[in-house]
């Protein structure tokens, strides 16, 4: 009688890593706020691009991030300092930051540090401040470096308004090794 296999299926595959940005994060102490190693400036603009711009629609208020040492801290709020040794400075931005969070794929994260600093160069306040009518999808600009697409031509489609998720699909089909 031959042997009965235990699974029919293969197993699913684990879930991709999670990059997760978490508005609380920026008054935690220092001990306890993740970092994106290596690159905190990255990880500034992925706060600006895609997390405060949900904060400020919901409660109304701006609030200012920037990178301090290895850090990014939430700096001003409705152009306010933000101290954080002053008690009720901290509890009014928790109160603005409370429950807004960005899950975003580990490996776009990464692949958009690793060229972070040619794009800033390239793209200027687009990416470092972000205002208003900014129209730099951040989102499409981390897709198209996981692709593998370098800073110059992320720049390039971003400024003719070819950056779009369906070029980003294709072009990381093109890519993709065979």
């Amino acid at each position: 009688m031959p042997a009965r296999r235990r699974h029919r299926h293969p197993r699913p595959a684990p879930p991709a890593p999670v990059f997760v940005l978490d508005a609380a994060d920026l008054l935690a102490p220092a001990t306890t706020r993740p970092a994106l190693p290596g690159a905190p400036e990255a990880h500034a603009d992925l706060f600006r691009h895609l997390l405060l711009p949900t904060t400020t629609a919901r409660t109304g208020h701006r609030v200012d991030v920037a990178a301090v040492g290895t850090r990014v801290l939430a700096t001003h709020l409705d152009g306010h300092p933000i101290r954080l040794s002053e008690t009720t400075s901290v509890l009014r931005a928790r109160t603005v930051l409370a429950g807004d969070r960005v899950s975003l794929q580990r490996t776009h994260v990464l692949a958009y540090a690793a060229e972070r600093d040619d794009l800033a160069a390239l793209l200027g306040d687009d990416l470092t401040d972000p205002h208003p009518g900014t129209t730099l999808d951040l989102r499409l600009v981390l897709a198209g470096a996981a692709a593998g697409l370098r800073a110059a031509d992320l720049a390039a489609a971003h400024r003719t308004g070819t950056l779009t998720a369906d070029r980003v699909d294709l072009l990381a089909a093109l890519l993709a090794p065979w």
